[in-house]
């Protein structure tokens, strides 16, 4: 509690400053992505939050995560381990706590183009943080619109629509040998237009072997094929080098949190990866309203060298989604279906040094193959009141081919399936909409979790089944007056089949269904411009996430804090930006059995740009950024019941970073 209070102290001037008279909040009515284009964000009964970023933003925050990027969105949690090697964990109402690297059980989009895989896990490598204007967060259970994976749903846009021909040379380093270069381009020709952008991200590290570099590129254009077809063609690369630190004990992170796990050292683990993707839509008026097909692909390998082994993963997927939206009178609805599969060469091999060794230890091939299809409708019973009803059938489909049969053939397959309703009513009034459903989640384990069996016999574990949540909400948003933004959001779910992890003395996770949780939580979050060139923004999630059953029961939820509270003070004058941000969080539990915790902990962050200089038709925009300024020493980030006691991933300390921004 003490660090919520010092969160409170951080915008005291905000709260007495003048309101304007002349200053309106505007709310446009926008189509929401994340759920399909069904419902716009004055009718979703969902609980959603829409954050576009401003040119000011794109400019002058480092934005070098998604944790600093995302992190004033209500419900979300996103924890940053400091290196690149195994992700950022995101979760959101507790589900993909678990995820020891990737994301799991969150659909997660990228222009359009899924990240989320049909096994039900996603890798972000292509994602670059500071490109992107526009997110979409459905923290909402929401199977019916996307099927596998989706407890939630994130839909990320770096779509800068251009009316001009513009670009940008972005520059930054700092601390810990962090520096980034970003170029972009985006140029309109008649009808259509074509945006692409490079980066290259590379750090030495806060900690020991925590040295990496992320490279990405992408494109997209949207190209006008009649007055009533449009297609829109994207395509992104990653590759990534990178050391990996791993966790440290309570011990060894008191005494010296730069220090890296030693086994980690001495076998030189880390990752080399690489992912290409690239997808087409084809978005077309018909007499009902609008059809839209989506057809995409990709192809990642990773080298993945660890203690334990030294892991080689090749995956080729491929997939379409399709559906047709009408909307006349007071009558809306929608079909949909979605095809996907995906091709994954996985072999495990002895470590030696960094490289594969001479034994075999793992070779098969793994296939899934996911299919759904969805009805949804709303009817607006009187002005301002509308009901809205969903359905969805999804078949995930796992078979994997055993090549090393040292342990008889391991061959096997396993099938899921489920069927996903939806039940919403909403009304509006007076620039608020006020919102209630039902909704539910379906998700499988992912390959990874399948094949991780403990006795390391290959094949699919036939003991782990997928996981079932079932949710009601209740929430309001919108405009309060002229000047006062709100989002507020209750939630109870229960889930049945958690899948939880367990680790042992090398690091290996593995995994198993550890029974059924209630989850409980409030999400809030306000907007307020006080006066212009002023803005204050805030956002609290609390929640309470308890396991039901057998030794576990009364337990929290391991991995996730009850409270955690994010204030942003912004101001632009005379051509300064500035802004000061902090986050609060209490402490939570890193193991099931709830006997060790993370202390609570709070930071503060602030940030300076200006609007520069011009010469000529080129303006250079500089800017700084102080991180951790109170240089507090805290985990960031756990790894959830790790063997050892080795639970913890230590932040950063205090960091500065400074750029420039050319921009013509």
């Amino acid at each position: 509690m003490k660090y919520l209070l010092m969160m409170l102290l951080l915008v005291p001037a905000a709260a007495t400053a003048q309101q304007a008279d002349t200053l309106e909040v505007m709310l446009p009515e926008l189509t929401v992505d994340a759920v399909r284009e069904t419902e716009s964000t004055a009718s979703a009964p969902f609980a959603l939050a829409v954050d576009v970023r401003s040119p000011e933003e794109l400019a002058y925050e480092p934005s070098l995560s998604l944790e600093r990027t995302l992190r004033s969105l209500p419900g979300i949690w996103i924890n940053d381990r400091g290196h690149f090697a195994v992700g950022e964990r995101i979760s959101v109402r507790g589900t993909g706590a678990r995820a020891a690297f990737g994301v799991r059980g969150i659909q997660v989009l990228l222009d359009g183009i899924p990240l989320t895989m049909p096994d039900g896990q996603a890798a972000l490598d292509v994602v670059e943080s500071s490109m992107l204007r526009r997110t979409e967060l459905l923290r909402s259970p929401a199977s019916l619109f996307w099927g596998n994976g989706s407890g939630s749903v994130l839909f990320l846009s770096t779509d800068a629509r251009p009316e001009r021909p513009q670009f940008r040379v972005r520059a930054l380093g700092g601390s810990f040998g962090q520096n980034q270069i970003l170029l972009e381009g985006a140029v309109p020709f008649g009808l259509h237009d074509l945006q692409v952008f490079a980066s290259n991200l590379a750090q030495e590290g806060y900690r020991e072997h925590a040295e990496g570099t992320q490279r990405r590129a992408g494109a997209m254009g949207r190209f006008r094929l009649g007055p009533a077809s449009q297609l829109r063609a994207v395509a992104a690369i990653a590759t990534q080098d990178t050391e990996n630190p791993s966790s440290l004990t309570r011990e060894q992170m008191d005494d010296d949190p730069t220090q890296a796990r030693q086994d980690f050292v001495d076998n030189i683990a880390g990752k080399e990866s690489l992912h290409a993707q690239g997808g087409v839509t084809l978005d077309h008026s018909i007499a009902p309203g609008t059809a839209s097909l989506t057809a995409y692909g990709l192809r990642r390998r990773v080298d993945n060298p660890l203690p334990f082994g030294f892991i080689y993963l090749a995956r080729s997927a491929a997939g379409f989604r399709s559906a047709i939206r009408s909307e006349a009178g007071r009558l809306q609805w929608g079909v949909g279906a979605d095809g996907a599969l995906q091709h994954d060469i996985n072999r495990n091999f002895s470590i030696d040094l960094g490289e594969p060794g001479d034994e075999v230890e793992l070779d098969q091939t793994e296939d899934v193959l996911s299919a759904g299809a969805f009805v949804y409708g709303g009817y607006e019973l009187t002005p301002g009141l509308s009901a809205t009803a969903g359905l969805r059938f999804s078949r995930v489909r796992f078979e994997m081919d055993d090549h090393l049969l040292t342990n008889d053939d391991q061959s096997g397959s396993r099938l899921f399936s489920a069927w996903s309703p939806s039940v919403g009513i909403s009304y509006r009034h007076q620039g608020l909409l006020f919102f209630g459903n039902y909704g539910t989640a379906f998700e499988t384990p992912t390959t990874t979790e399948l094949v991780n069996r403990p006795d390391m016999t290959g094949g699919f574990n036939p003991e782990i089944d997928a996981k079932i949540s079932r949710g009601v909400e209740v929430g309001a948003r919108g405009a309060v007056g002229a000047t006062l933004l709100i989002d507020l959001a209750a939630f109870y779910m229960h889930v049945e089949g958690r899948l939880g992890s367990f680790e042992n003395e090398l690091g290996r996770q593995y995994f198993r269904n550890i029974g059924e949780n209630t989850h409980r939580g409030l999400e809030a979050a306000l907007t307020w411009f006080p006066m212009a060139g002023w803005e204050l923004e805030a956002s609290y999630t609390g929640s309470r996430f308890v396991f039901d059953e057998a030794e576990l029961e009364d337990n929290l939820l391991p991995g996730i804090p009850e409270h955690r509270l994010y204030a942003s003070l912004r101001t632009e004058q005379a051509g300064l930006w500035a802004r000061v941000e902090g986050e609060a969080v209490s402490e939570y539990f890193v193991n099931d059995a709830n006997t060790d915790v993370n202390d609570g902990y709070a930071v503060l962050d602030v940030t300076l740009g200006h609007e520069g200089v011009v010469f000529g038709n080129v303006r250079f925009e500089p800017f700084v950024t102080l991180r951790n300024a109170l240089d507090r020493q805290y985990a960031s980030s756990v790894v959830i019941n790790a063997f050892g006691g080795r639970y913890y991933e230590p932040a950063n300390g205090r960091a500065i970073l400074a750029g420039l921004q050319l921009t013509m």
